[in-house]
């Protein structure tokens, strides 16, 4: 594939799922909470985990985080960024990209309001979630398991993988605390996985396991990193050798972690698994989607 159809389609796969996760994380922690809370902790703490920049004068009250972060048109890390990120870039790889995703991406940005009220950012949050279910459904059920479906779900993958490891990190999670685990579960959308396979009882420890460790949530630090290792090796492996080693050593740490032992390990594996995962990004568009085309 041309490096910059893979560019566009990596970018892609990784917008829709950042607008997935940004309105799961906008959901719980602001759109939800009571409305009498006004920690400027949490706003601060939002735009660290989704990668928005802190000013020294920003508005950090949960109003004005969830404007920003939600649709502002110019803050890189908001929802709308993410949807125009995912139309124009799909505009740009038409060649490869289905029918069916460009209607779905193209719908979505001309249906993203310019304002929500208050008590509609739930519904409005929900939607969004439904829109990039929507997207990656289309993806999943038609596109062929080739270099498109791969660099999509490369993109999808080390989107979620980053946001959530640094939420792990941060201090939206307090680790000896149940409650903030249960949150956390729900802002990473493994609430009800998690509650199914423990019905009858949980601790912080199980749900730590779960959001670390476990092999077949979607959700987990360990799927998501095997499955993103696993697209780096038959994608760019060769060109990113010292970067994909440096993120097998952080998911092979990851490994060592025991669900006795997860709560403990949370913030570190966090920490390195998003500072592994963001060099991946760094060097993909530096060495791989910039490179020069083969001369025909």
């Amino acid at each position: 594939m041309l490096n910059r159809l893979a560019r566009s389609v990596h970018s892609v796969g990784g917008a829709v799922e950042r607008t997935d996760v940004v309105a799961r994380l906008l959901d719980v922690h602001l759109a939800r909470r009571d409305p009498s809370s006004d920690d400027p902790g949490v706003g601060r703490d939002l735009r660290t985990v989704v990668g928005a920049a802190v000013l020294p004068d920003a508005d950090l009250s949960p109003a004005a985080t969830l404007d920003a972060l939600a649709l502002d048109r110019h803050e890189p890390a908001s929802i709308a960024a993410a949807v125009a990120v995912a139309r124009d870039d799909a505009r740009r790889a038409r060649d490869v990209v289905s029918t069916e995703l460009w209607d779905c991406l193209n719908t979505t940005r001309s249906r993203l309001p310019r304002k929500i009220v208050g008590e509609k950012a739930h519904e409005f949050l929900g939607w969004v979630r439904e829109r990039s279910a929507l997207a990656v459904g289309v993806v999943d059920g038609d596109v062929s398991r080739d270099e498109v479906w791969e660099f999509f779900t490369l993109g999808r993958s080390l989107a979620r993988l980053t946001v959530t490891a640094r939420m792990l990190a941060s201090d939206l999670l307090d680790p000896g605390s149940a409650t903030s685990w249960a949150t956390a579960l729900r802002a990473c959308g493994a609430g009800e996985a998690f509650h199914r396979e423990f019905r009858h009882g949980s601790t912080s420890a199980d749900a730590a396991a779960f959001l670390l460790l476990d092999e077949h949530s979607p959700r987990s630090l360990l799927f998501l990193a095997r499955r993103s290792e696993g697209c780096l090796d038959d994608l760019v492996g060769v060109h990113l050798a010292d970067e994909v080693q440096a993120f097998g050593a952080a998911r092979a740490e990851l490994e060592t972690v025991t669900p006795e032992t997860a709560v403990d390990a949370a913030r570190t594996a966090g920490s390195r698994l998003a500072a592994a995962a963001e060099a991946i990004t760094a060097a993909l568009d530096r060495r791989v989607f910039t490179a020069p085309e083969p001369a025909h």
